[in-house]
């Protein structure tokens, strides 16, 4: 390559310089220095340091500094063609003065920064016959990050060992926050990471690269691993040559930059012309057409699909510029499939593209953007190069445009659930051109469309209040451990009929056993020694007098400890009867999956372990009720119009009817801490909750309608706010 002449004339011109060499060095002395640069040429350069750099001081790396006039090639006086310059040497100048202006070019291009990178390590690489180049991008939060964007060449920080990898990011850094371009020599041997350091094999010149000018930080770093037989002279122009492409580099980011803001600032300007457009559409159907369509023209897709979610399945319902939807096609199913597999509210997933896909014709999944819990929509975007959409940029937006189109669906849908609501749109579409032909004609339609409205709005309805509950049956025996104990043996199944007395559980205490055991054993000493004693007693002709009295004492006290261990054994045996658990009354045993969860476990005293339900019961439902609904259930309560309805939940449905019983307390929901108004209900008696030979459902969720007096439709629809103006009138007029 022509280029390398410059290691050539280096060695012609500069016979005794030599490499500086450094094993550690201090960059707190570097000084922060302009870089407005004139002569494109690398070889042309001045510069300066803290320290003069002679022979003696090769230890020491030097700095960049603004060049002083412009002078020769390797800091030499200037010399005209016609001194005697080599032609080849002329040659190079023109090919490197075309690489400056070739990367200036590109700098004004719209070429990505990945690609501009790309370029640049190349251009340098070749016009410094360097051993490698390396690109970093600096990352300030929330930490100092340096990582290698973009490398060249045969040697590269992948060149570097892993013990000297901490000394080389640690040389990174102090030129990221001195901010000043530097040579540094070589140091293979350096491995000490808090001394900044080259570990490489060659002198590498690191120069930064500002993006903002105000900032302190440099954005990204270039760092060149030069020849290793190049002396001083030949370093400066190097180090000359890479500030210059540096001082590209950032105009180029900062094009760049601007680039991006006016990109998001349109962007953001079409998004929010959708947005007007979806809110002011008619329709439900209307608002999706006009959010997929807007969507894929904002922002680049080939192709975009909306689906509805529904208990985990996909339903597609609008396609962008596609009027009939064949759900049975590939596109269908795969959009489908994406939605399902990919559905989580409020996020958005950037799809990961298999490299292995050859399929380049075919449409492929680049975004999937998910509404809210309320509007259960889920946005799937295709192209057929993922590599041309930039998700990370675009997601923020179309995120946006995804939550309004949510909002402006779920309002349209709300209108449309009104009764003729659907025609009073539609006609509004109908007659929205025929006003045009006659004013008259649209006064009469609005006319009657009120005159409907009033009529539909106080039309009077029955005030109906929906509300979960459970059903709770109120003659219930619950069966408690009486004691420490295991499980024995279970007599009977969820579901069985039981009368009083039958035996439901038998527990085992070995405890008990053995102390019940080692009394029987005490026991039979002491009546052997009863025994013994009342023999001698008999043969009073062996004994004195007063032997006889001793022994008459210990038959005493040996007939008072049989007594109480007797009392003992009572007591123990009563124990021992109550392990086994008994019905106190008819009824049915409520337990589910009893022996998976009590055969052969350990329990202690007071564990709950099952439940019977008397067969003669009364059958009470605890509702709670939001106390923004509880005042007409109350005014109806009180004038006897109130009517409940008790639905059974489960695949047996039956439909119960019930009575007030009593209002409860005010307590909080323990889901959102919401007020709610406690109410018991008493089942009627001819209605019995035991369905079939399912056992009792005692526990189980049921729904409480409850039926008020009928008022205006427009009062049952915004009752809400009409509650709250009362009150608010009632409020100041009170005070």
């Amino acid at each position: 390559m022509r280029t390398s002449v410059l290691r050539k004339e280096s060695k012609r011109v500069h016979k005794t310089s030599r490499c500086l060499y450094l094993p550690q060095f201090d960059m707190a002395s570097s000084r922060r220095c302009s870089r407005r640069f004139v002569d494109p040429s690398p070889c042309s350069l001045f510069f300066s340091t803290n320290f003069p750099v002679t022979t003696a001081t090769t230890d020491i790396p030097f700095v960049f500094t603004p060049p002083a006039p412009a002078t020769g090639p390797f800091g030499a006086a200037p010399r005209s063609p016609a001194a005697g310059i080599d032609p080849l040497v002329e040659e190079t100048r023109r090919e490197i003065s075309e690489i400056v202006r070739e990367v200036a070019g590109a700098v004004r291009s719209n070429l990505s920064r990945p690609q501009f990178f790309n370029m640049l390590a190349d251009r340098v690489m070749r016009a410094m016959a360097a051993k490698g180049v390396v690109i970093w991008t600096i990352d300030e939060t929330p930490d100092l990050t340096i990582t290698a964007t973009q490398r060249v060449g045969t040697i590269t920080d992948r060149s570097i060992s892993k013990a000297s990898e901490a000394t080389h990011q640690q040389l990174l850094a102090h030129i990221t926050i001195g901010g000043e371009p530097v040579v540094v020599p070589p140091t293979p041997e350096a491995t000490d990471a808090n001394v900044p350091s080259n570990p490489s094999s060659v002198p590498a010149a690191v120069v930064p690269c500002f993006c903002d000018p105000t900032s302190p930080m440099a954005s990204h770093l270039i760092e060149v691993f030069l020849e290793p037989d190049c002396g001083i002279s030949t370093q400066r122009g190097y180090l000359r040559f890479v500030a210059q492409m540096a001082d590209l580099a950032g105009e180029f980011l900062r094009n760049d930059q601007l680039r991006h803001f006016q990109q998001q600032q349109k962007i953001a300007d079409q998004t929010d012309a959708a947005i007007l457009a979806m809110h002011r559409a008619v329709t439900s159907a209307e608002v999706l057409t006009t959010f997929v369509d807007r969507a894929r023209e904002i922002f680049g897709f080939d192709r975009v699909g909306l689906c509805t979610m529904h208990q985990g399945e996909a339903i597609l319902v609008a396609v962008s510029h596609i009027s009939t939807i064949d759900k049975h096609s590939d596109a269908a199913k795969q959009i489908i499939a994406t939605a399902e597999s990919h559905y989580m509210a409020n996020g958005y997933f950037e799809i990961e593209q298999d490299s292995q896909d050859k399929n380049i014709a075919s449409l492929k999944p680049v975004l999937v953007l998910n509404g809210d819990e309320q509007s259960r929509l889920c946005l799937v975007c295709l192209a057929a190069d993922p590599s041309s959409i930039d998700s990370v940029k675009i997601a923020p937006s179309i995120l946006r445009l995804t939550q309004h189109a949510g909002i402006a669906a779920g309002n349209q849908r709300n209108f449309e659930a009104i009764p003729g609501g659907k025609w009073f749109a539609s006609l509004a579409t109908q007659t929205g051109s025929r006003l045009k032909s006659g004013r008259w004609l649209g006064r009469m339609i609005r006319i009657a469309m009120l005159t409907c409205a009033v009529l539909v709005a106080c039309f009077p309805v029955p005030m109906m209040v929906t509300t979960t509950a459970s059903l709770r049956a109120t003659n219930v025996q619950t069966l408690y451990a009486p004691r420490s104990a295991v499980v024995k043996e279970i007599h009977v199944q969820h579901g069985d009929i039981v009368r009083a007395g039958d035996a439901i559980l038998t527990m085992h205490d070995p405890d008990l056993q053995q102390q019940i055991t080692s009394l029987y054993g005490r026991r039979a000493v002491l009546s052997q020694k009863q025994s013994a004693l009342t023999a001698a007693l008999v043969d009073t002709t062996s004994y004195p007098l007063d032997r006889n009295a001793q022994l008459q004492g210990e038959r005493s006290l040996v007939a008072e400890e049989l007594h109480s261990i007797d009392e003992q054994l009572v007591i123990l045996k009563q124990v021992s009867e109550s392990l086994v658990l008994r019905a106190l009354h008819d009824g049915v045993v409520d337990g589910w999956q009893i022996e998976q969860q009590l055969s052969g476990r350990p329990v202690a005293r007071g564990d709950e372990l099952l439940e019977v339900i008397a067969t003669k019961t009364d059958w009470l439902v605890d509702a709670h009720v939001p106390l923004s609904r509880i005042s007409p259930i109350q005014s109806a309560a009180s004038s006897d119009l109130l009517r409940t309805t008790i639905v059974t939940e489960g695949v047996d449905k039956r439909t119960l009817t019930a009575t007030l019983d009593q209002f409860g307390p005010v307590i909080q929901s323990a889901k959102d801490g919401t007020e709610m108004k406690a109410i018991v209900l008493k089942l009627n008696t001819q209605d019995n909750p035991l369905i079939g030979g399912d056992g009792p459902v005692n526990g189980s969720p049921v729904r409480v309608l409850f039926r008020c007096e009928t008022r205006p439709a427009i009062e049952v629809l915004f009752f809400d706010a009409m509650d709250s103006l009362r009150s608010t009138i009632g409020l100041y007029w009170g005070s």
